[in-house]
């Protein structure tokens, strides 16, 4: 049961870990996109006969899909309700809203709020967060670093690593792309059974960590047990059985591998923080905690002329966020002093010449 809520922001995104019992259980990281619940104004833009939708401009980078549309035309300017988040490549899923919807924009916290109505503490990191999280949630505090305090930064990490240790030494690795997601189990040297046993819970707790959807299959250790497999499927279903995903577990496949499929809400921790071709930082996500480092160090050091050197493409990532960068000026007290240098893999925090 989710009953607590751990907010840090920075300039152009929100994070917030949703905690049972005090384990971190599953993230919201807002980037500004629209979400699943959102009520939005859009304008058709072009009725597709081959795949009998619309597609909406929305002012997403992408536009929307809008499936089942025939009844529409383009140019028609209509209230949209967000049945799925956009994707890399691919834009929000749409359903016309209700008669006299109107538009409606989610916080983390509200959507966090109404799926989860039995949270009980909420905290945030950022005094100027406090105000907007006590109007949705009267008894929300303020705690500078609960984000780390929590564990929900570890976890955080921990959920965008390609390789997730077991007890006993066995681990996970995860290969996510668009088509499936492929989840090794390593047996470390533990007998199969073992450590197939001690991923199936840890699997369970990682597809909602990471917010992994779609179809998934995990290449389990062979046994000399005929019988093995199938009673792995039964403990997959009955450790997925609390997601508030639908989790569908389809049993074996001719190779071995146990299939199953998880209803997609969004895109997952891995599309929107890392570049899928090395499974690292995208310059987007160095980018911004480039500059929440920035702001801590400034509020570290008052007075210090501070700016954020960075490798050329996560410069680019910043300025094509103007409004990014401006927020985090407002922030700091004065223009950000962005440093483009080559030979910096992440950022670096440099004192500037006065």
């Amino acid at each position: 049961m989710i009953d607590e809520a751990v907010i840090s922001t920075g300039p152009g995104e929100t994070r917030l870990a949703l905690l049972d019992a005090g384990r971190t259980t599953e993230f919201i990281i807002d980037r500004g996109g629209v979400a699943v619940g959102d009520v939005i104004e859009g304008r058709v833009t072009e009725i597709s006969q081959a795949f009998g939708a619309a597609f909406v401009d929305i002012g997403q980078p992408l536009p929307g899909y809008l499936p089942k549309s025939k009844e529409l035309g383009v140019g028609a300017m209509l209230h949209f309700a967000v049945v799925a988040g956009a994707r890399p490549g691919k834009g929000a899923e749409l359903k016309r809203a209700a008669t006299g919807a109107r538009p409606l924009r989610r916080s983390p916290l509200a959507r966090a709020l109404v799926a989860y109505p039995g949270i009980a503490r909420v905290a945030v990191d950022q005094s100027a967060a406090l105000g907007p999280a006590r109007a949705l949630f009267r008894a929300a505090v303020h705690v500078p670093n609960c984000f780390d305090e929590t564990g929900a930064a570890e976890a955080l990490d921990e959920a965008l690593a390609r390789r997730v240790a077991l007890p006993g030494g066995a681990a996970l690795i995860f290969a996510e792309s668009e088509a499936a997601t492929l989840i090794d189990i390593d047996g470390g040297g533990m007998a199969p059974t073992e450590a197939n046993a001690a991923a199936i819970p840890e699997i369970a707790r990682q597809l909602r960590l990471r917010g992994i959807a779609g179809h998934i299959l995990i290449d389990v250790i062979p046994s000399r047990d005929r019988n093995a497999v199938t009673k792995i499927v039964v403990t997959m279903k009955a450790a997925v059985v609390d997601d508030p995903a639908p989790t569908q577990v389809a049993g074996r496949t001719p190779l071995g591998m146990i299939e199953l499929t998880r209803r997609r809400h969004g895109p997952s921790l891995a599309e929107i923080m890392l570049d899928p071709l090395i499974a690292a930082p995208n310059a987007l996500t160095i980018g911004l905690d480039g500059l929440r480092a920035l702001l801590g160090e400034a509020l570290a050091r008052p007075g210090a002329a501070l700016g954020l050197a960075v490798p050329p493409r996560v410069a680019r990532a910043l300025d094509a966020r103007p409004t990014v960068l401006a927020e985090a000026g407002r922030m700091l007290g004065r223009p950000i002093a962005l440093i483009e240098r080559d030979g910096i893999e992440l950022f670096a925090i440099e004192e500037l010449a006065r």
